[in-house]
């Protein structure tokens, strides 16, 4: 029974850990213009919003490598990849 609920218990934490992790992208993107401000309907880009939620997920991978699931390391990978990215076209003056 306590095997059960361990994994359960896991299979839920990964769950939430995959939804924070997509939370935060979301608020980075919103900040490259990736995503419309609802509010406005319009791309905004705000760099020092997006690279406070870029260094955010940055320092979650810094405090939890060794102690990721192979998808949740895989996930924060990508969408750290991918913001980067984003950032980097969004700093230069070019479309996000």
């Amino acid at each position: 029974m306590a095997e059960v609920q361990r994994t359960v218990l896991a299979g839920e934490t990964t769950q939430k850990f995959i939804e924070f992790v997509m939370m935060q992208s979301q608020q980075a993107s919103l900040f490259l213009g990736l995503i419309p401000n609802p509010q406005t309907g319009r791309g905004e880009v705000r760099l020092d919003a997006a690279k406070l939620f870029i260094d955010h997920l940055e320092m979650i991978r810094e405090k939890t490598r060794g102690n990721l699931s192979g998808e949740e390391g895989s996930l924060l990978d990508k969408v750290l990849a991918d913001l980067h990215a984003a950032y980097t076209k969004a700093a230069s003056g070019g479309a996000a």
